[in-house]
């Protein structure tokens, strides 16, 4: 029971790991949300925009408010680059792209969140561990057995 218990929590730990983001509609400015897999958001996370000329030098930087929302205002179309940092590895990188009129098109061209709420990730992140645990139970007894024989 106890093992069964222990499996439940830290499959719910290893979820918290990932990051996601919704895009809000309020053109022109280009606005969004951005949470942890655990639905809390990403309260207060460093943010950092790049324009379409530089990837290099911010356009922009700041944190998001309380519920993990920020928006920024583009001044030309083109491929913007947004990332998102929660803090302790929580890493969120996207790119939206801004139409000729300047209105955002929602594009998630290249999102590379760290875990981003990949149910295959997460599968294969719980049999690891069940695997892992399995061959630690068979491997200490048998050390035991060797110590002593």
């Amino acid at each position: 029971m106890i093992i069964v218990t222990g499996l439940i929590y830290l499959n719910g730990v290893s979820w918290a790991h990932g990051v996601s983001y919704e895009m809000v509609e309020t053109s022109p400015a280009i606005t969004f949300r951005s949470a942890f897999s655990s639905g809390e958001p990403i309260a207060y996370g460093e943010i950092m925009i790049y324009s379409p000329e530089n990837s290099e030098v911010e356009y922009q930087n700041g944190r998001t408010d309380k519920n993990g929302v920020f928006s920024f205002l583009p001044d030309q179309k083109g491929i913007w680059k947004i990332e998102v940092n929660g803090g302790l590895g929580h890493k969120l990188m996207f790119d939206v792209e801004v139409s000729a009129d300047g209105k955002d098109n929602h594009a998630q061209i290249n999102k590379k969140g760290l875990l981003q709420s990949s149910q295959t990730v997460r599968a294969a992140l719980g049999l690891s561990l069940l695997f892992n645990l399995a061959l630690a139970a068979l491997y200490l007894p048998a050390r035991k057995k060797l110590k002593k024989g």
